[in-house]
This record gives C-alpha cells, sequence and structure tokens, in this order.
C-alpha cells in the first residue's frame, strides 16, 4: 500500500479527527501519519509555553531574573555580647567622663604629655599605660590578623585604627567577628602577616619595647622607692581627668580582649601544650600590656604549608 502524503494526512486527521464517531473510520495508514504530524507540533508549543513561564517568573523578580530575596549586608552579620556590652560601656563611660570633669583638665593633660612624651611631669603609673595603649596595636594584629579570612568587616583598618582611637575604633570589628579556629599555614596568610606579623624576632622586640615602658616611663622606680604615692597619684588623675579616666577603661579592654582571642589562637596552631588554653590566656593579665606581646613571642608556630 502506498504510503498517504503528510499534508493529506493532516488535513483528513483534522477533519476527522473532529468527529468522534468518525475516528474509528480512518485509515490506519492516515491516523498513524496524524500522529506523525501532531507529535512534534505540541512538543513545540509545550516548550514554547515552558520558555514564556519562565521569562515571565523572571520578569516578576526583576528585570535581570535576580530575586528580591537576595540578602543584604545585614542579613546574616553576627553579634558578640561580651565585646558589643564592653564597646557601649566604653563609649558610655567616655562621654559621661568628659561632660562631667573640671574645664579643660584633659586639655591640660595632653599639653603636658605632647610637650615632653618621656617625662611629661605626671603619675608614671599612666604614662606607662598611655604608651602601652599605642603598642596594643601590634599584639592585637596578631591576634586577629590570622583568623581575618570570611570576616564580615576587614580587619586592616579596624586594628590599624586601634594605634589612635583604641577600643572606640576596634571595637565595630571585635563585635562582628566570628572565632575562626581553624588551622592554617602561612601560605593561608597575606604578605605582612606571614613575614611581619609572624616573624619571632618581631614579637620578641615588641615584648621587649612594651616591657621597657615600664622602665622607661619611671613607673617601676616609683613602684619600688613609693608604692603608695605611685597609685594614689593615679586614683587622684583618674577621677579628675575624663582622659586619664576613658584611657584607663580603654587599656583595661584592650587587655581582656587579647587574653579572650589566645585560647582560639592556640587552637588554629594545633597547641596540644600541658596548660590549658584558658590558663595561658589568664597568664598574660598578670603583666597587662607586655603579657599578650610576650605570648605572640612565645606562641607555636604556624607551619610553612
Amino acid at each position: 500500500m502506498k504510503s498517504v502524503h503528510p499534508t493529506l494526512a493532516l488535513a483528513v486527521a483534522l477533519c476527522v479527527g473532529g468527529l468522534p464517531a468518525a475516528r474509528g473510520f480512518a485509515p490506519a495508514s492516515v491516523r498513524q501519519a496524524a500522529r506523525t504530524v501532531h507529535a512534534p507540533t505540541i512538543e513545540a508549543h509545550s516548550l514554547e509555553y515552558s520558555r514564556r513561564s519562565k521569562a515571565l517568573k523572571a520578569t516578576d523578580n526583576g528585570s535581570d531574573g535576580s530575586s528580591d530575596n537576595t540578602p543584604g549586608f545585614f542579613s546574616d552579620i553576627t553579634i558578640n555580647p561580651p565585646y558589643a556590652i564592653a564597646y557601649v560601656a566604653f563609649l558610655g563611660f567616655a562621654f559621661f567622663r568628659s561632660a562631667t570633669e573640671p574645664a579643660g583638665a584633659s586639655n591640660e593633660v595632653l599639653m603636658q604629655y605632647f610637650a615632653n612624651p618621656s617625662n611629661p611631669g605626671f603619675n608614671e603609673l599612666f604614662v606607662t599605660v598611655f604608651n602601652l595603649l599605642g603598642l596594643y596595636v601590634m599584639p592585637m594584629a596578631c591576634l586577629l590578623m590570622p583568623g581575618a579570612k570570611g570576616q564580615k568587616l576587614p580587619a586592616t583598618p579596624f586594628v590599624a585604627g586601634a594605634m589612635f582611637g583604641g577600643y572606640g575604633l576596634l571595637g565595630p570589628y571585635a563585635i562582628t567577628r566570628k572565632p575562626n579556629p581553624a588551622p592554617i599555614s602561612k601560605a593561608d596568610l597575606g604578605w605582612f602577616t606571614s613575614n611581619v606579623l609572624e616573624n619571632k624576632l618581631f614579637n620578641y622586640l615588641i615584648a621587649i619595647f612594651a616591657a621597657s615602658t615600664y622602665v622607661t616611663s619611671g613607673a617601676l622606680a616609683s613602684f619600688i622607692s613609693d608604692p603608695g604615692q605611685l597609685i594614689s597619684g593615679y586614683g587622684e588623675m583618674f577621677s579628675e581627668t575624663a582622659f586619664v579616666s576613658a584611657s584607663s577603661l580603654d587599656f583595661v579592654i584592650l587587655t581582656i580582649s587579647a587574653a579572650s582571642l589566645i585560647p582560639e589562637d592556640l587552637a588554629r596552631r594545633g597547641y596540644e601544650g600541658k596548660m590549658a588554653p584558658e590558663l595561658v590566656a589568664a597568664s598574660t593579665l598578670l603583666l597587662p600590656g607586655v603579657g599578650a606581646a610576650l605570648y605572640c613571642a612565645l606562641r607555636p608556630s604556624l607551619e610553612e604549608e
């Protein structure tokens, strides 16, 4: 039997297909041709419908097909309550003391210090604290930079700012920082962190420089000769001057913050010593300002690769 021409089969199928009773009378070759012609047609229409549906859905979500539910900057931010509380307390205390101190008291202390930083002529213990505040950026950088990868905020500007603003500038980074104790090697770090902050010679120099501030300021000699006068003089400046009291609180917060980062830093270095990491951290509080710097010099080194 000769095959039916597709065009003729389509015409017959359209005519016969519309009559339910007549469908059974259509020749088998016609029915087969009709199915052959209709199948790709239906498939093409289905693909076109699917394509248009996807395009319409993309239009509803935005001109570029992106969803309006994209996470924003603050959507996955983490807040560390201890660091946040310390930050709010520090700012509130500094503001309160500035508003209640005798007029010009802080300016007078600052002018004395800048006139002769090595011997400003006031309490030697506060001179030590103020000098250590400027140095604290180094041990803090040694503790923070190895775990800076993947943090919400970049560490460098906040750590560098701590040299001038203490915890007032470092605080926002500490508040939003996530602990990162995963083991790393020097190859995972940036050049400055790997070659400077992880350099033992540099770490020992910072520790020596920090320890020397107790000597060069005259605080050690005053403590040996007349500790009562040294401490009472510091208390007097603390109560009368906002600059001294705010700087002192800043120093305390930085000292505790540095200690709190040590267990994480030891975990990152695969520490397996006999002393618990928490005890190592607590030991740095015995000599504020020097303890954290000395820890950075003595801590285990990272692997090269």
